[in-house]
């Protein structure tokens, strides 16, 4: 006759192994999420300081990303207009250290104004960051 249902001690070794399996890859899951939301934020940085050099280009005038660290929010403006706002902290779960709270790029695409500029983006264990050298060139 078959047998209907599984005895206690089947059970018991089949929850062990499930939660074995678990705990070792749960660190590994972890340590992913956090390094595709900091990839994400970096991404998102830079993503607003090509908009702003492209922004100074186009309509020929200055144009400013600004970091805002304690809220975690970026800002692309020029003449007075808001071009891009994203609140990177909020939407990512990363922290932001500037060392400097803005970039500008004048209509000739160079920065204006600043000595090399680092941002560091965070989340957990996992840190990157974006530096903007005095002319205006991107790297991360």
């Amino acid at each position: 006759m078959p047998r209907r249902a599984l005895t206690l001690p089947e059970v018991i070794l089949t929850l062990a192994l499930v939660a074995l399996v678990a705990a070792i890859a749960l660190p590994t899951v972890v340590g992913s999420t956090a390094r595709w939301h900091v990839r994400a934020a970096v991404g998102d940085v830079v993503n607003a300081l090509v908009l702003t050099r492209e922004v100074a280009l186009t309509r020929g005038a200055t144009a400013s990303f600004v970091v805002d660290a304690v809220r975690g929010e970026i800002v692309v403006t020029c003449a007075g207009d808001t071009i891009a706002h994203r609140a990177v902290a909020a939407l990512h779960g990363v922290t932001i250290v500037a060392s400097g709270d803005s970039v500008r790029y004048a209509p000739d695409g160079l920065a204006t104004g600043v000595s090399n500029t680092t941002l560091l983006i965070a989340r957990g264990p996992r840190i990157d960051s974006v530096v903007v050298s005095r002319l205006g060139r991107v790297r991360w």
